[in-house]
């Protein structure tokens, strides 16, 4: 039929490994560009790497690299294959970067350090770190082995990341702590407040055995990712936070509607500001909006506003019984977001929108909404 295509189409097929396709293409006389050879590295097709290598194709020095440190080669179920592309690679004359054991270590690609070793690769002293950070136990391991130190900031990152919910990762990375000390490593006193922002109460109990201490924010992470346990310990040993920090986390654990982390830390003195029922409506904590109405708090007209932004239909009622009033606003907000009940229970209040209001609801069609702010803005102006 006299149809052309031009050298992508050997990109393309190399890409997705049809070999065969690649082989009819270069039959007819079809090029490619060195492209070819490095996407079918990056997604381990073996056999296309070699033949387009025996049709003296050659692929860039990044390519191994990008290989060795891409996450998806992870999810692959070729990925031995994928071992194999970066061993005839290198059996081509292809070299990696300097830091190829590095990105190794850091998405925990075991064997393929054991081998980059054997040729001789080294990695920096970062590596430990990049493992420990991910979660990496046997390559901290191995690595230790081959006598590769990391820095004082390997610990750090091993507590770091002790905010999984997952109870075996948890545990994993208390061991991995111990491990990294037992090895010699050494954290610093942000060690202490990583874990406490993570809410890895067992690794904080372990760091402050071995005597490490946190700074005055730890107490403060803590309360604010709203990690109960963590703040009561903390506290036992004698933390206490700076009280404007203790405010931001008062008025955030509103917000998350963390109602046990807001009675504990009134317990103890601290104070939240008025943001903190306006934190609360925003994000619909009734709960949250009672308790603390009850011990004397009050928030600002931006409750009631707040409250209509996220159709909380039930804590605008609460808080209009309780004497709070908002801004036009209020109706503004719940016109634009479609929250219809919200806008006649307003309407019956008295409220009223702006004429942006009306022109929005015009604008997205809404026949119910636009009728129901039109009444609320002419009876208010009559």
């Amino acid at each position: 039929m006299g149809y052309k295509c031009n050298k992508c189409a050997i990109n393309c097929a190399a890409m997705k490994g049809h070999l065969e396709v690649i082989k009819y293409l270069h039959e007819l006389g079809y090029k490619c560009d060195k492209c070819a050879i490095n996407y079918a590295a990056e997604n381990g097709h073996f056999e296309v790497v070699k033949y387009l290598h025996e049709l003296g194709y050659k692929c860039d020095e990044w390519t191994i690299e990008w290989y060795k440190c891409d996450e998806f080669a992870i999810y692959y179920a070729v990925h031995k294959d994928h071992l194999e592309v970066v061993k005839y690679l290198i059996e081509k004359g292809y070299r990696g970067a300097e830091d190829s054991i590095d990105f190794a270590a850091e998405i925990g690609r075991l064997e393929v350090i054991k081998y980059l070793h054997s040729l001789g690769y080294k990695g920096t002293k970062f590596a430990i770190n990049y493992a420990a950070e991910n979660d990496h136990l046997e390559i901290v391991k191995y690595l230790h082995e081959l006598g590769y130190r990391g820095t004082e900031k390997a610990i750090e990152y091993a507590a770091m990341n002790g905010n999984k919910v997952d109870f075996a990762a948890k545990i994993g990375k208390l061991y991995l702590i111990q491990l990294l000390i037992r090895f010699g490593e050494k954290g610093r006193e942000k060690a202490v407040n990583f874990a406490a922002k993570g809410g890895n109460l067992e690794v904080l109990k372990y760091l402050h055995e071995l005597g490490y201490r946190g700074t005055k924010d730890a107490i403060v992470y803590a309360a604010k990712e709203g990690h109960l346990e963590v703040i009561k310990y903390l506290h036992e040993l004698g933390y206490k936070g700076d009280k404007l920090a203790i405010s931001y986390a008062f008025e955030n654990a509103a917000k998350n509607g963390n109602l046990e982390v807001i009675k504990y830390l009134h317990e103890l003195g601290y104070k939240g500001t008025e943001k903190a029922i306006d934190n609360a409506a925003l994000n619909g904590h009734l709960k949250v909006i009672k308790y603390l109405h009850s011990i004397g708090y009050r928030g600002t007209e931006n409750a009631i506003d707040n409250a209509a932004l996220n159709d909380h239909l039930k804590v605008i009622k609460y808080l209009h019984s309780i004497g709070y009033r908002g801004t036009e606003w209020a109706v503004n907000f719940a016109v634009f977001n479609d929250h219809l009940e919200v806008i006649k229970y307003l309407h019956e209040l008295g409220y009223k929108g702006s004429e942006c209001a009306i022109n929005c609801a015009v604008e997205h069609s809404h026949l119910e909404i636009t009728s129901t702010e039109y009444r609320c803005f002419r009876d208010h102006n009559q």
